[in-house]
């Protein structure tokens, strides 16, 4: 038996033009409700967006006054409300934004009604984010969304595969990474995002930010949104390109391998139940990090990062 869910994944324009950020922020909410548009005429069960979907300013600046945070509800999200609630579609939209009175990297999720449903917030900003005031948020949640059982990895989460099984084991069925990436380029594509479905045996849907063809250049945003499916090989992929990707995946047809019981059998649920975590205990302990992050500290102060 079948259970489709017709994905969509949002890649914008790196660069929005305009003369002040009022009209940068005001065409870059257009470019996002013109892609909700479109993934309602394609009745799109779910629309993902890359990280900082907000923001006009998708690279890295010293210049602070390009990130102003948005209230979680606000505006803005009442915006993307309407659209997920005119198309009857959920939307899981990244924001920099103020949520509860705390300021981090959100997922907002949007139901068919048009009503905030969850909020992810992100759990491995970095340190310049940190430096912005961005909180880490302390939880992994799987979320049920009236189509499937979702988890997120905002952009740093995917470094750490312990988030991927952590959502594995709480019973997600898809994992959603939105993300901005450049200088990173395509050896994290080719290899990290896709060991993550490897991992676990359930698809990763990837959103991103490109360009105008002809515009991109290597160093720049990588862009590449697509499907990784839960073999790890890439079902679908943007490219550079500005465009929205959709694709039905079927959650009921999951991936059997010869894997540790040396018989066909799903490999989600034989990863699970292979595990050994009483060998896993020091993924948990604080001891290291703390070390390691007291020599990091010193590396920077005296510039000597590369040894």
């Amino acid at each position: 038996m079948q259970r489709i869910i017709r994905v969509s994944a949002a890649q914008m324009t790196t660069v929005i033009s305009g003369k002040s950020f009022a009209e940068k922020q005001r065409r870059n909410r257009a470019e996002i409700l013109s892609m909700l548009h479109l993934a309602g005429e394609r009745k799109s069960d779910l629309v993902l967006f890359g990280e900082y979907a907000n923001l006009h300013h998708r690279t890295w600046s010293t210049n602070l006054k390009e990130y102003v945070p948005d209230p979680i509800p606000g505006a803005f999200t009442r915006a993307i409300a309407a659209a997920a609630k005119r198309h009857r579609m959920n939307v899981a939209l990244p924001m920099f934004g103020r949520f509860q009175g705390v300021l981090s990297s959100y997922v907002v999720f949007f139901n068919r009604e048009g009503a905030i449903a969850h909020c992810y917030q992100k759990a491995h900003p970095t340190e310049p984010e940190q430096g912005m005031g961005i909180r880490p948020g302390n939880d992994l949640p799987v979320y049920a969304l009236d189509c499937a059982r979702v988890g997120v990895m905002t952009c740093m989460d995917i470094e750490y595969p312990e988030v991927a099984q952590v959502l594995m084991l709480r019973g997600a069925e898809i994992l959603l990474f939105p993300h901005v990436q450049a200088s990173w380029g395509e050896v994290d594509w080719e290899i990290r995002y896709r060991a993550r479905a490897v991992d676990t045996g359930l698809p990763v849907v990837s959103a991103c930010y490109g360009y105008p063809e002809g515009e991109w250049l290597p160093g720049k945003m990588t862009g590449r949104t697509g499907v990784v499916g839960r073999d790890g090989l890439i079902v679908a992929d943007l490219g550079r390109r500005i465009d929205l990707l959709t694709l039905d995946v079927d959650l009921a047809r999951g991936r059997v391998t010869q894997f540790f019981f040396n018989t066909p059998l799903p490999r989600t649920e034989a990863v699970i139940a292979s595990r050994r975590p009483e060998l896993y205990t020091a993924l948990g302990e604080q001891t290291s990090k703390a070390r390691m992050l007291a020599r990091l500290r010193q590396h920077m102060k005296k510039g000597t990062g590369n040894v």
